[in-house]
Order: C-alpha cells, then structure tokens, then sequence
C-alpha cells in the first residue's frame, strides 16, 4: 500500500497550487482527530453496551484520505478530488503532557484558511486501500481483505467518515468507526424445568460451519453500510471447545470457560452474507455435550455420551443475511424435561359419526322395492 506523506511546507504549497483563493497561513493550525468507536463489543474493544461509543484504543492506528473544497461551494471538490490534501495518511496517538493528540504519525497536515474538507478514515493499515473517484458515490475501495480464522486474533475492519467540515473553525475531526463486518457470540445455559435434573449436562463444543473470512468493501452513502463482493474462503469457528457443566445462569461462551468475561468470549467476526440452505455450503452450529448419569420416575440412567446436534443457521436471522456492523448473539439453551416425560395414556371413545341414508322406498301392495 502506497503512502504520501507531506511536510508541512508541502502540504500548503500543494493547497495553494489547486486553490483559487490564497491561502492565510500567518497562524496554522495542524489537523488533529477524535477517533471514537461504535460499540458492537469489537474484537479490539473492550466490554461495553451494544451502540455505545468507545474512545479509539491509543494503541492502534487508522488512516485517513481528505479533500479539500477551499471556497466552500462545492465547486472545487471536482479538481480536488484529484489532488488530496491526505492521502492515505496514517494517524497515530501522540502522548503529550495534557490529554495527547490524534495527528499524522509522519509529517504536518495543516487546515486551509478558508472552505471546508472531507474525511474519510480507515482501520487497520493492513489493508489494501484506494480512494475511488470515478464512481458516485465517491468513497473507500478496500479490497482483499482476509478476517482471519484464529478466534481472538482476526482483523476487525472499521470505517468512519466527516463531509464539509469547517476548517476556519479548525476543530478536532470527530471521526464515528463503523464496523463492516459481522460478529458472533454464544451463549449456554441449562434450560431444564425438572429441579432435580438441572446440573447433568456438559457442553463440549460449539462449532459455526462454512462461514466467509475473506472479500473486498466499496463503501456508499451510509458510512459502514457499503457492499462486499468477492466474498469467499470457507471457515469453521470453535466457538467453544471444553468441558464445562451448563448452569441455569445464561453465560457467554470463552475459549477456555464460559463464565469469562464477554470481553474474553470467543466472540468472532465473518463477512457479511445471506444464510443458505439446501446446500453443502450451508452454514450451520454444531453443538456437542454430554448427560451425567441420572435418577427419575423411580428408574436410574447411565451417563450419556457425547452427542452432537446439527442447527442450520437459516430462518435464525431477519432475511436470511448476516448484515455490517450487527453483533449476532445465539443464545443456546439445552434441557433434560424430556426424561421426566414417561410415556402416559389418556383414553376415550370417540362419538359415532352420522350418515342418512335415504332414498329406500318399499311397495307396499307388492311388498317389493320400489
């Protein structure tokens, strides 16, 4: 991925090479950012609630094309589209003695004096990105993209965008990171009625089948709601693998033990996709546990070994499709109240059903049928 990085010297003289007015930089004002994450409970985020906005983690960075439109009209976006005032920037947290700024991690970028500039932002650097021009809406291309299949350590893609924004008032560039992608969790728990069955299953694992980890986004109108195409390599994902006996208490499934923190759940991200089926690529849960041994209804049962349950995916999410920037939480719920069901009778006799023949006439002088 290519990268233009411009002094500061640069970067005004390249304003004033495209711009009709002249450019007052008798007191310049670098730009700077206040990244700020929607909440889905990303991989690189921590626990939070759903839709929450999170400070950007200090630790990352997130790249940024900007255009500038130096009367303000509109008129100049044209021209300037072609020629960026950022492009592809990378942005990284400099610490300072206050609260530390967002800034270009190499070099100055600083605002015009006069109209406005548009933003557009992306994490992580990794991956591959243009700006498109040639197309309406104007916006990110980011092209081969790979998720990644290990739980816990995938690439989690994020987007955001500020059109016209002002620069003489110089502000921090308030970006909003959107997720594109989808993400799943699990919950288990023990669903069973019977009190003196609870505590007899083991879950064992939990296993998303033929899920897409790899794809290309063009970003549109509505910031982190772009299309995906291309979309392809098939995946499975251990959403749990253990030995853990289910409680009444609903938890998150983790790695390691369900009763983790959400934030240490297996939680992981696929491309958005319609739900199949009727196919050898449908996507499907397997879940696999295990019954201890039991009393009921006066007879002992052994323990059950392990038994694996195949659940489709289809007709589980609103119209059949994963969709961006959507946290998909399955909440699975296994009961053992069908072992308190002996088998009972409850006989009657149903009522005779009526049928009138008619029709039978009889002669009477000849004592015949008529």
């Amino acid at each position: 991925m290519k990268k233009f990085l411009f002094l500061a010297a640069t970067a005004v003289v390249a304003l004033a090479a495209c711009s009709k007015n002249e450019i007052n930089v008798a007191a310049p004002t670098e730009i700077d950012f206040a990244p700020n994450a929607l909440q889905t409970k990303a991989l690189i985020l921590p626990d939070g609630n759903a839709g929450e906005q999170l400070a950007f983690p200090t630790t990352e960075t997130f790249n940024v094309f900007a255009f500038a439109d130096l009367d303000g009209a509109g008129s100049d976006y044209a021209t300037n589209y072609t020629t960026p005032l950022m492009d592809d920037v990378e942005i990284s947290f400099h610490p300072t003695a206050t609260a530390g700024d967002w800034k270009a991690t190499t070099g100055t970028y600083l605002w015009p004096a006069t109209g406005t500039v548009d933003f557009y932002a992306y994490h992580p650097a990794s991956i591959t990105a243009t700006f498109d021009t040639t197309e309406e809406p104007k916006g990110l291309n980011l092209t081969g993209i790979s998720l990644g299949t290990v739980v816990g350590s995938q690439v989690d893609p994020v987007v955001a965008s500020v059109l016209a924004q002002v620069a003489a008032s110089k502000p921090k560039v308030a970006l909003v990171f959107k997720h594109i992608t989808s993400q799943i969790a699990v919950t288990a728990f023990d669903a069973t009625e019977t009190a003196s069955l609870k505590g007899k299953i083991t879950i064992e694992r939990v296993i998303f089948k033929n899920m897409k980890t790899s794809g290309d986004y063009r970003e549109g109108t509505t910031t982190g709601k772009g299309l995906w195409s291309n979309v392809n390599t098939k995946a499975d994902f251990t959403s749990f693998s253990g030995s853990e006996v289910l409680a009444e208490t609903e938890n998150y499934l983790s790695a390691g033990s369900f009763a983790a923190a959400i934030d240490n759940s297996a939680a992981f991200v696929v491309i958005p996709e319609n739900i199949v089926t009727g196919t050898a690529a449908d996507q499907v849960i397997e879940v696999s546990y295990s019954i201890a041994s039991y009393s009921i209804n006066g007879f002992d049962y052994p323990a059950t070994p392990t038994q694996t349950v195949t659940i489709p995916l289809y007709n589980k999410v609103s119209a059949n499709k994963l969709q961006n920037g959507k946290r998909y939480v399955f909440h699975i719920g296994i009961s053992m109240d069908g072992a308190n069901n002996e088998i009972m009778f409850a006989p009657v006799v149903e009522g005779w059903d009526t049928e009138d023949i008619s029709g039978i006439t009889i002669d009477a002088v000849n004592a015949a049928l008529l």
